[in-house]
């Protein structure tokens, strides 16, 4: 019975209870300083759990650890008698901890396949102390499996950082909080601690040391033992010592000098214990004496015995003999657990913490364990491996052996995690000593690559030009820094000009065989392609690109097909990206997502645009990688545009017109074009051609890519013909005549060359000839435009049958894909024209809440979800991403204001029961359990 801690136990099980009865998880979060109680509070919580049939995953966190990718989380599958999940799904999601992306993946729907058949509950002590995978898994893994009977419970030391700080809101993206704050216990709860433990009512001097604990169930505890263990030898009670510390030093003089230095040196390892690890930490001792040490360290008090392992009783005990060690003796431990840890088979990283605590100037071993630990974090953890290999460079200088390789990696990996700023520091400190010639190339081809990134372009230039014109630079360095500089006058030069550096450079790669050099000259084209409207050619660097370095430019590719109309190539690609996900990391990273959402937009599926854009907000901000955010914000706000809510799409915008990651040469024009349409909306046609002029006489330029992205250049003829500005309108319309010239026979691009003539010659003919083409074509936002321009025109003209066919069908095309305010548009004009339509009545702006307010792609999901499918099935019926069905699922919730996946079945049966005439109970059948239907499916196949 855990004494003063009722309320915040009910709290608890209030979570716990309201899962197993209406299916919805939740989270709990107990906070505390150390000793106050958490993990009591945590280990009761989860009895309670499992006696109610939930399944049970627990792990903790450990300080010294913390590197370990994943590891409180994939220990939690495994722990208890009913692990979560099987040995072999356990070692299939081990193996994929530098692919952190798929690693969540598959532990989701591990997780949803269990809670499809009971409820779970999922404990992680200590989360302060979390590493970065774990963090993102926690993050992510409560809101895709939300409306499923999913409990989650943290303990973490305070709120104020970390996973804590996120979860400490009430609600954490959807998923209730329950936060337990757990304070210090009275005194009266202290004294009924002690009768449990001492069997009657505390003595006066019992009373007194228990009021020196300050409210610290830890403490008064270690007071009680020591006054139990001193009754038994027969010992004044009073004698026992108040000062914890003084407690835990009492301890290590009275055991063996050997077995006190296996305490420490267990203490500085900070994990728990095995027979293995004593015998490596103390290789001197026989397998024997080992034994009889652990004996006596366990009987000391200091530890308990968990089967194999021991472990301290309590970090604070830990952490009071690690604070006791001198800083030599601690550096001297440290060194000595990093070399037993190497030598017994485990990770760099496992050892990287020694090496860092451990490691002194000049000191080989350390530099060569966090260079180690450091190619090990890359692919999952990149801040922590641009930690590491910081801490490397920081322990060797140019007087030692590889110094210089060190620091280049340093820059390299820097880069890699976009920590381009310090990469460009840390080449800035490493060149003012005097590098080698070759050394100081490879330093600045990885400069180079982080000054792109942060957009200080002419910078760069400048740094290359000034290793190239130093002598004895090899030829593959010269190709790579060559390569490098034409990137870089790719945003800052003429595109002829960078072209003719771009093709020289590719040339020098060719010669020189070099991979990288290749593979950065390809880039640089592809990109002058891309900004200067040559897709035919910007597809073929791009294909050069996958054939050398893999599928990191497949969603690139993908993109620039959408931009020649060849959909249905595109449309495969992401079928095969998706259907491989299950061994190709790249098919759900946020490039995929981000190629995926495009396809979707473009082929006028916006409600399954929405979901994506969401998702890959929500992936961005999970990841820390804000390179799609913005598209997927223009997006989201171009719906609400759609809609006609201006004032949404507005604030979704404003925080990134003064804020974001993203370097001003990629979001400015993208941010123009979105400022120039809301003004528009507004009604501030002046305004709106004032913002987009200067972006459109430079549009030439051949710098950016956004002139030569379909569907802009009709949108600017309207807004210049309804401000009367001339020299726009023919600006737009030339423009538009340069993007079909330089992708002959894209239809989409002749189409809306001749839309847009049109539109500023006010020419019929062209108009139409403009729709006939365009009819062809798989944008069904370019068929609607031209539709209603023709039409208006056909009205204006005189020609009224025709022109309300025209109409007629831009209104339809219009309420398919759900461009409300064009639809309504139309609809006006119509209604001037005395035209009344039926259909019109089907055009009403959806309601917020309630069944009306489903799209149709959530009616889609709400079938196969209350049917009992998991998320990953209905993604696999439905072609889309899990991430994107956990974005309709969460919308679904909210709208028909439920919370779990069980009343999400309970709605739909009653719905079906309404919609057919008939009760609830006429209706009824046995319906499957959540997940019932999946396991029939699966055992059908």
């Amino acid at each position: 019975m855990l004494r003063g801690r009722a309320a915040p136990m009910s709290s608890a099980l209030h979570v716990v209870h309201r899962a197993k009865r209406s299916g919805q998880g939740g989270i709990i979060l107990i906070t505390g300083e150390a000793g106050i109680g958490k993990t009591a509070v945590l280990d009761t919580v989860r009895a309670e759990a499992a006696s109610a049939g939930f399944v049970v995953g627990m792990s903790k966190a450990d300080e010294v650890d913390h590197v370990s990718p994943g590891m409180p989380l994939l220990l939690a599958l495994r722990s208890g008698r009913t692990p979560l999940a099987s040995s072999k799904a356990f070692d299939d999601v081990n193996t994929l901890v530098d692919q952190p992306l798929l690693l969540i993946d598959r532990v989701c729907a591990l997780l949803e396949e269990v809670a499809s058949c009971s409820p779970v509950f999922i404990a992680i002590d200590d989360i302060q102390w979390i590493d970065r995978l774990s963090r993102l898994a926690l993050r992510v893994l409560p809101a895709r499996l939300s409306g499923l009977p999913v409990v989650w419970a943290f303990t973490a030391r305070d709120r104020s950082s970390g996973l804590a700080e996120e979860l400490s809101g009430g609600h954490f993206d959807g998923v209730p909080v329950e936060k337990l704050v757990l304070g210090p216990l009275g005194l009266t709860d202290l004294l009924e601690v002690a009768r449990d433990w001492l069997g009657h009512i505390p003595a006066d001097g019992t009373r007194r040391m228990l009021e020196g604990v300050a409210g610290t169930p830890f403490l008064a505890v270690q007071i009680l033992e020591g006054i139990a263990r001193a009754r038994a030898r027969g010992e004044n009670e009073d004698q026992v010592p108040a000062e914890f510390v003084a407690g835990v030093r009492r301890h290590l003089t009275v055991l063996p000098a050997t077995a006190a230095e296996l305490v420490r040196l267990a203490a500085v390892l900070g994990r728990p214990l095995t027979f293995e690890d004593a015998l490596g930490l103390l290789p001197d001792q026989p397998p024997a004496t080992v034994s009889d040490l652990i004996d006596s360290v366990t009987s000391s008090g200091l530890f308990v015995s968990h089967g194999s392992l021991i472990a301290f009783r309590h970090d604070l005990v830990r952490e009071t003999v690690y604070a006791d060690l001198s800083d030599a003796t601690r550096r001297r431990m440290h060194q000595r657990c990093a070399r037993y840890l190497i030598h017994a088979g485990h990770s760099a990283l496992s050892a990287a913490p020694h090496a860092a605590a451990g490691g002194r100037s000049a000191d080989d071993t350390s530099v060569a364990i966090l260079r180690a630990a450091a190619d090990e974090a890359l692919a999952s953890m990149p801040d922590t491996a641009a930690d590491l290999i910081v801490s490397a460079l920081a322990l060797t200088g140019p007087d030692q052996p590889g110094y210089w390789d060190v620091g280049i990696r340093c820059v390299d990996i820097l880069s890699r995690a976009q920590r381009s700023a310090q990469a460009v520091h840390v080449a800035d400190s490493l060149l003012r000593k005097a590098p080698p010639t070759e050394e100081a190339a490879r330093i600045e081809v990885f400069a180079a690559r982080a000054l792109w990134l942060t957009g200080r372009l002419t910078e760069s230039v400048g740094r290359i030009d000034t290793v190239l014109s130093a002598e004895q630079v090899s030829a593959p360095l010269q190709a790579r820094l060559r390569a490098s500089r034409a990137l870089a006058i790719t945003r800052s030069e003429t595109a002829e000009r960078a072209r003719a550096e771009a093709e020289a450079a590719l040339a020098l790669a060719q010669e020189a065989g070099d991979r990288a050099a290749l593979e950065v000259s390809h880039l640089a084209l592809a990109e002058l392609a891309k900004n200067s409207g040559h897709h035919a050619q910007s597809l073929a660097h791009f294909r050069e690109l996958r054939a050398i370095a893999g599928a990191e430019y497949l969603p690139a590719e993908i993109l620039v097909l959408q931009l020649l109309d060849r959909y249905t190539e595109a449309r495969s690609l992401l079928d095969a990206a998706r259907q491989e996900s299950g061994s190709q990391a790249e098919a759900v990273l946020p490039s995929m997502l981000h190629a995926q959402m495009w396809q979707d937009f473009c082929e006028g599926r916006l409600e399954e645009t929405g979901a994506d854009a969401t998702a890959l907000v929500t992936l961005g901000s999970e990841l820390g990688n804000h390179v799609y955010e913005l598209d997927a914000v223009s997006l989201l706000s171009t719906l609400e545009l759609y809609r006609g809510d201006v004032v949404r799409a507005r604030a979704l915008l404003t925080p990134y017109l003064t804020h974001t990651d993203v370097d001003d040469d990629v979001r400015s024009p993208g941010l123009i074009l979105m400022q120039g349409w809301l003004a528009a909306a507004e009604g501030d046609v002046a305004q709106a051609l004032a913002v987009l002029g200067p972006l459109l006489y430079a549009a030439r330029d051949g710098r950016t890519w956004w002139p030569w992205w379909p569907g802009w250049m009709p949108m600017f003829a309207r807004m210049a013909l309804a401000g009367g500005d001339a020299r726009f309108a023919e600006e737009a319309a030339a423009i538009a005549g340069e993007g079909a010239a330089r992708n002959p026979g894209v239809t989409t691009f002749e189409g809306l060359a001749l839309h847009t003539r049109g539109l500023v010659h006010q020419d019929r003919q062209m108009l139409q000839k403009a729709a006939d083409i365009l009819k062809a074509v798989p944008r069904p936002t370019a068929r609607a435009a031209v539709a209603d321009d023709l039409g208006r025109a056909l009205l204006a003209e005189g020609h009224r049958e025709e022109g309300i066919a025209h109409l007629d069908r831009a209104w339809q095309l219009y309420h398919d894909i759900g461009i409300r305010t064009s639809m309504l548009s139309v609809q006006e004009v119509l209604r001037g024209a005395g035209v009344r339509r039926a259909q019109w009545a089907t055009g009403a702006a959806r309601p917020a809440s309630g069944w009306q307010a489903l799209t149709r792609a959530e009616l889609a999901v709400t079938r196969l979800i209350g049917s009992g499918l998991t998320n990953r099935a209905v993604a696999d019926d439905l072609g889309l991403s899990p991430n994107t069905i956990g974005t309709h699922v969460r919308s679904i919730f909210v709208k028909l204001g439920i919370h779990s996946r069980v009343q999400l079945a309970n709605a739909l049966h009653r719905r079906d029961a309404e919609l057919s005439g008939q009760s609830p109970r006429e209706l009824r059948t046995e319906r499957p359990h959540l997940g019932q239907t999946e396991r029939s499916r699966s055992s059908s196949t």
